[in-house]
Protein backbone atom coordinates (compact mmCIF):
# COMPACT_ATOMS: atom_id res chain seq x y z
CA UNK A 1 0.00 0.00 0.00
CA UNK A 2 1.02 3.73 -0.96
CA UNK A 3 1.50 5.68 2.01
CA UNK A 4 1.57 9.38 2.13
CA UNK A 5 5.69 9.07 3.40
CA UNK A 6 6.01 6.42 0.41
CA UNK A 7 5.03 10.24 -2.04
CA UNK A 8 8.32 11.77 -0.40
CA UNK A 9 11.25 8.51 -1.34
CA UNK A 10 13.24 8.53 -4.15
CA UNK A 11 11.57 7.75 -7.48
CA UNK A 12 12.84 4.31 -7.96
CA UNK A 13 11.85 3.25 -4.70
CA UNK A 14 8.75 4.87 -4.55
CA UNK A 15 8.06 3.07 -8.51
CA UNK A 16 8.96 -0.08 -6.49
CA UNK A 17 6.03 0.59 -4.18
CA UNK A 18 3.66 1.55 -6.82
CA UNK A 19 4.04 -1.69 -8.67
CA UNK A 20 3.45 -3.87 -5.58
CA UNK A 21 -0.15 -1.58 -5.03
CA UNK A 22 -1.43 -1.64 -8.60
CA UNK A 23 -4.24 -4.06 -8.86
CA UNK A 24 -5.75 -5.11 -12.36
CA UNK A 25 -9.30 -6.57 -11.15
CA UNK A 26 -11.93 -3.71 -11.83
CA UNK A 27 -10.31 -3.53 -15.22
CA UNK A 28 -11.41 -6.68 -15.73
CA UNK A 29 -14.71 -6.48 -13.48
CA UNK A 30 -15.51 -3.98 -15.83
CA UNK A 31 -14.53 -5.89 -19.10
CA UNK A 32 -17.11 -8.23 -20.99
CA UNK A 33 -16.96 -10.87 -23.53
CA UNK A 34 -17.30 -7.76 -26.01
CA UNK A 35 -15.08 -4.89 -25.27
CA UNK A 36 -14.35 -2.46 -22.01
CA UNK A 37 -17.61 -1.14 -20.80
CA UNK A 38 -17.85 2.82 -20.24
CA UNK A 39 -19.54 3.26 -16.55
CA UNK A 40 -20.20 1.84 -13.03
CA UNK A 41 -22.80 2.56 -10.41
CA UNK A 42 -20.55 2.42 -7.56
CA UNK A 43 -18.39 -0.51 -7.87
CA UNK A 44 -20.69 -2.37 -10.31
CA UNK A 45 -20.68 -2.24 -14.01
CA UNK A 46 -23.58 -0.43 -15.75
CA UNK A 47 -23.65 -2.50 -18.56
CA UNK A 48 -26.55 -0.19 -19.59
CA UNK A 49 -24.17 3.10 -20.59
CA UNK A 50 -22.51 0.51 -23.27
CA UNK A 51 -18.98 1.03 -24.52
CA UNK A 52 -16.93 3.57 -26.30
CA UNK A 53 -14.11 4.16 -28.19
CA UNK A 54 -12.71 6.82 -25.78
CA UNK A 55 -12.21 4.29 -23.16
CA UNK A 56 -11.17 1.15 -24.93
CA UNK A 57 -8.39 3.02 -26.58
CA UNK A 58 -6.87 4.39 -23.24
CA UNK A 59 -6.89 0.78 -22.00
CA UNK A 60 -5.52 -0.53 -25.24
CA UNK A 61 -2.47 2.04 -24.71
CA UNK A 62 -2.11 0.73 -21.06
CA UNK A 63 -2.49 -2.90 -21.72
CA UNK A 64 0.18 -2.93 -24.49
CA UNK A 65 2.53 -0.81 -22.22
CA UNK A 66 1.63 -2.77 -18.65
CA UNK A 67 2.98 -5.90 -20.55
CA UNK A 68 6.09 -6.02 -19.91
CA UNK A 69 5.24 -4.84 -16.11
CA UNK A 70 1.86 -7.77 -15.63
CA UNK A 71 1.89 -10.21 -18.37
CA UNK A 72 -1.07 -12.38 -18.34
CA UNK A 73 -3.01 -14.24 -20.31
CA UNK A 74 -5.71 -12.06 -18.99
CA UNK A 75 -4.22 -9.02 -19.99
CA UNK A 76 -3.23 -10.29 -23.38
CA UNK A 77 -6.97 -11.49 -24.00
CA UNK A 78 -8.05 -7.94 -23.18
CA UNK A 79 -5.30 -6.63 -26.08
CA UNK A 80 -7.20 -9.19 -28.10
CA UNK A 81 -10.87 -7.88 -27.71
CA UNK A 82 -9.83 -4.04 -27.89
CA UNK A 83 -7.94 -4.29 -30.73
CA UNK A 84 -11.29 -6.23 -32.50
CA UNK A 85 -13.66 -3.64 -31.11
CA UNK A 86 -11.89 -0.61 -32.58
CA UNK A 87 -11.43 -2.38 -36.01
CA UNK A 88 -15.40 -3.07 -35.63
CA UNK A 89 -15.78 1.16 -34.68
CA UNK A 90 -13.56 2.22 -37.28
CA UNK A 91 -15.89 3.44 -40.38
CA UNK A 92 -14.64 2.10 -44.05
CA UNK A 93 -13.38 5.65 -44.70
CA UNK A 94 -11.17 5.51 -41.29
CA UNK A 95 -13.17 7.33 -39.16
CA UNK A 96 -14.37 6.08 -36.26
CA UNK A 97 -17.82 5.48 -34.17
CA UNK A 98 -17.18 6.44 -30.55
CA UNK A 99 -20.48 4.79 -28.95
CA UNK A 100 -22.15 1.29 -29.34
CA UNK A 101 -24.69 0.17 -26.51
CA UNK A 102 -25.33 -2.75 -25.07
CA UNK A 103 -27.02 -5.04 -27.43
CA UNK A 104 -23.57 -4.20 -29.45
CA UNK A 105 -25.41 -1.43 -31.47
CA UNK A 106 -23.50 1.47 -32.83
CA UNK A 107 -25.75 4.17 -32.35
CA UNK A 108 -23.61 7.27 -33.02
CA UNK A 109 -22.27 8.54 -36.74
CA UNK A 110 -18.33 8.04 -37.92
CA UNK A 111 -16.50 11.54 -36.83
CA UNK A 112 -13.10 13.00 -36.22
CA UNK A 113 -13.52 14.07 -32.84
CA UNK A 114 -11.17 12.95 -29.81
CA UNK A 115 -11.86 9.55 -29.97
CA UNK A 116 -10.66 9.04 -33.09
CA UNK A 117 -7.32 10.77 -32.04
CA UNK A 118 -7.19 8.21 -28.79
CA UNK A 119 -7.78 5.52 -31.35
CA UNK A 120 -4.43 6.64 -33.72
CA UNK A 121 -2.33 6.86 -30.30
CA UNK A 122 -3.97 3.45 -29.15
CA UNK A 123 -2.60 2.03 -32.79
CA UNK A 124 0.79 3.74 -32.51
CA UNK A 125 1.68 2.10 -29.45
CA UNK A 126 0.60 -0.64 -30.40
CA UNK A 127 2.53 -0.63 -33.27
CA UNK A 128 5.81 -0.12 -30.95
CA UNK A 129 5.29 -3.20 -29.06
CA UNK A 130 6.68 -7.10 -29.36
CA UNK A 131 2.43 -7.85 -29.54
CA UNK A 132 1.95 -10.59 -32.20
CA UNK A 133 2.63 -9.51 -35.64
CA UNK A 134 -0.87 -10.12 -36.83
CA UNK A 135 -1.92 -7.82 -33.74
CA UNK A 136 0.41 -4.89 -35.44
CA UNK A 137 -0.16 -5.57 -38.92
CA UNK A 138 -3.91 -4.57 -37.68
CA UNK A 139 -2.85 -1.80 -35.82
CA UNK A 140 -0.85 -0.08 -39.06
CA UNK A 141 -4.20 -0.59 -40.89
CA UNK A 142 -6.49 1.82 -38.37
CA UNK A 143 -3.31 4.20 -37.61
CA UNK A 144 -3.21 5.20 -41.63
CA UNK A 145 -6.56 5.05 -42.26
CA UNK A 146 -7.41 7.60 -39.41
CA UNK A 147 -4.40 10.01 -39.88
CA UNK A 148 -5.67 11.88 -42.59
CA UNK A 149 -8.68 12.48 -40.74
CA UNK A 150 -6.59 13.62 -37.75
CA UNK A 151 -4.65 15.72 -39.83
CA UNK A 152 -7.84 17.67 -40.86
CA UNK A 153 -9.66 17.86 -37.45
CA UNK A 154 -9.95 21.10 -35.56
CA UNK A 155 -9.58 19.47 -32.00
CA UNK A 156 -6.47 20.40 -30.98
CA UNK A 157 -6.81 16.92 -28.10
CA UNK A 158 -7.51 15.22 -31.65
CA UNK A 159 -4.35 16.69 -32.64
CA UNK A 160 -1.91 16.32 -29.83
CA UNK A 161 -3.33 12.13 -29.48
CA UNK A 162 -2.22 11.58 -33.11
CA UNK A 163 1.04 13.47 -32.17
CA UNK A 164 1.28 10.83 -29.86
CA UNK A 165 0.79 7.88 -31.74
CA UNK A 166 2.79 9.23 -34.58
CA UNK A 167 5.64 9.61 -31.13
CA UNK A 168 5.21 5.83 -30.54
CA UNK A 169 5.28 4.53 -34.31
CA UNK A 170 8.56 6.76 -34.94
CA UNK A 171 10.33 4.47 -31.79
CA UNK A 172 9.48 1.23 -34.09
CA UNK A 173 9.62 3.33 -37.34
CA UNK A 174 12.57 5.81 -37.27
CA UNK A 175 13.55 6.38 -40.05
CA UNK A 176 10.37 6.70 -41.80
CA UNK A 177 10.67 10.60 -43.33
CA UNK A 178 6.61 10.31 -44.23
CA UNK A 179 5.94 9.82 -40.23
CA UNK A 180 8.43 12.92 -39.47
CA UNK A 181 6.45 15.20 -41.77
CA UNK A 182 3.00 13.65 -40.47
CA UNK A 183 4.39 15.13 -36.98
CA UNK A 184 5.76 18.14 -37.82
CA UNK A 185 2.98 19.14 -39.03
CA UNK A 186 0.53 18.24 -36.42
CA UNK A 187 2.94 19.43 -33.84
CA UNK A 188 3.49 23.36 -35.31
CA UNK A 189 -0.59 23.69 -35.73
CA UNK A 190 -0.37 23.32 -31.58
CA UNK A 191 2.22 25.82 -31.32
CA UNK A 192 0.42 27.85 -34.00
CA UNK A 193 -2.20 27.61 -31.53
CA UNK A 194 -0.55 28.83 -28.75
CA UNK A 195 1.22 31.65 -30.34
CA UNK A 196 -2.55 33.26 -31.57
CA UNK A 197 -3.84 32.95 -28.09
CA UNK A 198 -1.21 33.07 -25.26
CA UNK A 199 -1.12 36.23 -23.11
CA UNK A 200 1.49 37.07 -20.75
CA UNK A 201 -0.77 35.97 -18.33
CA UNK A 202 -2.25 33.15 -20.04
CA UNK A 203 0.52 30.89 -21.39
CA UNK A 204 -1.96 28.12 -23.08
CA UNK A 205 -3.28 27.15 -26.04
CA UNK A 206 -6.66 27.66 -25.81
CA UNK A 207 -8.33 30.82 -23.92
CA UNK A 208 -10.15 27.93 -21.81
CA UNK A 209 -8.66 25.04 -19.20
CA UNK A 210 -11.55 22.26 -19.55
CA UNK A 211 -10.25 18.37 -19.68
CA UNK A 212 -7.60 16.43 -20.37
CA UNK A 213 -5.34 19.39 -20.59
CA UNK A 214 -1.69 18.43 -20.01
CA UNK A 215 -2.05 15.95 -23.27
CA UNK A 216 -1.53 19.66 -25.23
CA UNK A 217 1.87 19.82 -23.47
CA UNK A 218 2.67 16.21 -23.83
CA UNK A 219 2.09 16.23 -27.43
CA UNK A 220 4.90 18.94 -27.81
CA UNK A 221 7.34 16.96 -25.70
CA UNK A 222 6.91 13.79 -27.36
CA UNK A 223 7.13 15.94 -30.58
CA UNK A 224 10.61 17.40 -29.16
CA UNK A 225 11.70 13.93 -28.19
CA UNK A 226 11.37 12.51 -32.08
CA UNK A 227 12.31 15.57 -34.27
CA UNK A 228 14.40 17.70 -31.72
CA UNK A 229 12.67 21.08 -32.96
CA UNK A 230 13.36 23.44 -29.50
CA UNK A 231 10.11 25.34 -30.49
CA UNK A 232 8.48 22.25 -29.51
CA UNK A 233 10.27 21.96 -25.90
CA UNK A 234 9.68 25.70 -25.78
CA UNK A 235 6.13 25.88 -25.66
CA UNK A 236 6.07 22.36 -24.14
CA UNK A 237 8.19 23.82 -20.66
CA UNK A 238 5.62 26.99 -20.93
CA UNK A 239 2.33 25.75 -21.18
CA UNK A 240 3.50 22.73 -18.79
CA UNK A 241 4.62 25.52 -15.96
CA UNK A 242 1.75 27.67 -16.33
CA UNK A 243 -0.92 24.37 -16.12
CA UNK A 244 1.61 23.51 -12.70
CA UNK A 245 0.61 26.93 -11.40
CA UNK A 246 -2.61 26.83 -12.01
CA UNK A 247 -3.83 23.59 -10.49
CA UNK A 248 -1.26 23.89 -7.47
CA UNK A 249 -3.09 25.19 -4.34
CA UNK A 250 -2.07 25.31 -1.29
CA UNK A 251 0.98 22.74 -2.23
CA UNK A 252 -1.36 20.33 -3.51
CA UNK A 253 -2.01 19.25 -7.17
CA UNK A 254 -6.31 20.34 -7.75
CA UNK A 255 -7.30 19.50 -11.08
CA UNK A 256 -9.28 22.26 -13.02
CA UNK A 257 -13.46 21.36 -12.03
CA UNK A 258 -15.77 19.42 -14.60
CA UNK A 259 -18.41 22.15 -13.25
CA UNK A 260 -17.19 25.37 -15.22
CA UNK A 261 -13.78 24.72 -15.93
CA UNK A 262 -11.59 27.82 -16.12
CA UNK A 263 -12.29 30.49 -18.90
CA UNK A 264 -9.77 33.03 -19.25
CA UNK A 265 -10.13 35.98 -17.05
CA UNK A 266 -12.73 34.21 -15.27
CA UNK A 267 -12.98 31.98 -12.01
CA UNK A 268 -11.99 28.79 -12.04
CA UNK A 269 -13.79 26.21 -10.99
CA UNK A 270 -13.01 23.94 -7.73
CA UNK A 271 -14.96 20.79 -8.92
CA UNK A 272 -15.64 18.33 -9.88
CA UNK A 273 -12.07 17.42 -10.00
CA UNK A 274 -11.49 14.29 -12.16
CA UNK A 275 -8.52 11.29 -12.22
CA UNK A 276 -7.91 11.91 -15.82
CA UNK A 277 -6.53 15.52 -15.35
CA UNK A 278 -4.42 13.51 -12.64
CA UNK A 279 -3.33 11.28 -14.68
CA UNK A 280 -2.84 13.08 -17.67
CA UNK A 281 -0.57 15.76 -15.47
CA UNK A 282 1.32 12.06 -14.32
CA UNK A 283 2.25 10.98 -17.50
CA UNK A 284 3.39 14.35 -18.72
CA UNK A 285 5.50 15.35 -16.47
CA UNK A 286 7.20 11.94 -16.46
CA UNK A 287 8.45 12.98 -19.92
CA UNK A 288 9.29 16.11 -19.40
CA UNK A 289 11.27 14.79 -16.55
CA UNK A 290 13.01 12.67 -18.10
CA UNK A 291 13.91 14.65 -21.05
CA UNK A 292 15.18 17.82 -19.17
CA UNK A 293 15.73 16.52 -15.24
CA UNK A 294 14.36 19.95 -14.06
CA UNK A 295 12.97 19.50 -9.94
CA UNK A 296 9.89 21.77 -11.40
CA UNK A 297 8.58 18.43 -13.41
CA UNK A 298 9.86 15.90 -10.76
CA UNK A 299 7.42 17.97 -8.11
CA UNK A 300 4.56 18.42 -10.61
CA UNK A 301 5.11 14.58 -10.42
CA UNK A 302 4.59 13.76 -7.45
CA UNK A 303 1.76 16.03 -6.69
CA UNK A 304 -0.10 14.51 -9.28
CA UNK A 305 0.55 11.05 -8.16
CA UNK A 306 -0.03 12.09 -4.71
CA UNK A 307 -3.91 13.49 -5.64
CA UNK A 308 -4.73 9.67 -6.37
CA UNK A 309 -3.49 8.36 -2.88
CA UNK A 310 -5.01 11.69 -0.53
CA UNK A 311 -2.96 14.89 -1.22
CA UNK A 312 -6.00 16.48 -2.41
CA UNK A 313 -8.41 19.36 -1.68
CA UNK A 314 -10.18 17.10 0.47
CA UNK A 315 -8.01 14.65 1.81
CA UNK A 316 -8.94 11.20 0.16
CA UNK A 317 -8.14 8.23 -1.29
CA UNK A 318 -9.15 8.19 -4.80
CA UNK A 319 -7.56 4.80 -5.88
CA UNK A 320 -9.18 1.56 -4.07
CA UNK A 321 -5.65 0.13 -4.24
CA UNK A 322 -7.69 -3.26 -2.43
CA UNK A 323 -10.04 -3.79 -5.41
CA UNK A 324 -8.05 -1.67 -8.07
CA UNK A 325 -10.70 0.54 -8.42
CA UNK A 326 -10.68 4.76 -8.73
CA UNK A 327 -13.19 6.90 -8.01
CA UNK A 328 -15.07 8.83 -11.13
CA UNK A 329 -13.31 11.89 -8.91
CA UNK A 330 -13.76 14.81 -5.96
CA UNK A 331 -17.17 16.96 -5.79
CA UNK A 332 -17.50 19.47 -3.27
CA UNK A 333 -19.08 16.52 -0.60
CA UNK A 334 -15.64 13.91 -1.30
CA UNK A 335 -15.63 11.46 -3.28
CA UNK A 336 -17.76 10.38 -6.07
CA UNK A 337 -18.48 6.61 -5.22
CA UNK A 338 -18.99 5.85 -9.07
CA UNK A 339 -15.90 3.91 -10.51
CA UNK A 340 -16.10 3.71 -14.51
CA UNK A 341 -13.62 2.75 -17.13
CA UNK A 342 -11.63 6.26 -17.88
CA UNK A 343 -11.09 7.22 -14.25
CA UNK A 344 -9.77 3.78 -13.64
CA UNK A 345 -7.82 3.83 -17.05
CA UNK A 346 -6.56 6.67 -16.09
CA UNK A 347 -4.76 6.12 -12.86
CA UNK A 348 -3.77 2.50 -14.40
CA UNK A 349 -1.87 4.70 -17.59
CA UNK A 350 -0.37 7.20 -14.99
CA UNK A 351 1.17 4.27 -12.28
CA UNK A 352 2.61 2.70 -15.11
CA UNK A 353 4.09 5.48 -16.71
CA UNK A 354 5.86 6.33 -13.47
CA UNK A 355 6.64 2.54 -12.59
CA UNK A 356 8.43 2.26 -16.28
CA UNK A 357 10.63 5.19 -16.22
CA UNK A 358 11.87 4.63 -12.41
CA UNK A 359 11.62 0.74 -11.16
CA UNK A 360 15.55 -0.60 -11.06
CA UNK A 361 15.78 -3.81 -12.20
Amino acid sequence: MVTLSDLQSEFPELSMKLRQSVNLDHLYALTDHNALLQHAKFSVPARREGYTVDDNARALVFSVKAHSLWASERLSELQRKIVSFLLLMQADDGQFHNLMDFSLRIIDKPATGDHLGRATWAAGTLINSNLPKGMRASARLMFDRALPWARASTSPRTKAYACLGLYERLLAEPRDSNLKSNLEQLADTLVELYNNTHTSDWKWFEGILSYDNARLSQALFAAYHSLGKEVYLDVAQETLQFLKNTTTIQGNYAPIGSQGWYVKDGRRATYDQQPLEAGTMVETSVLAYNLTRSNLYAEATRQALGWFFGLNSKSVKVYDEATGACHDGINNEGLNENQGAESTVSFLLAAQEFIRSFLQN
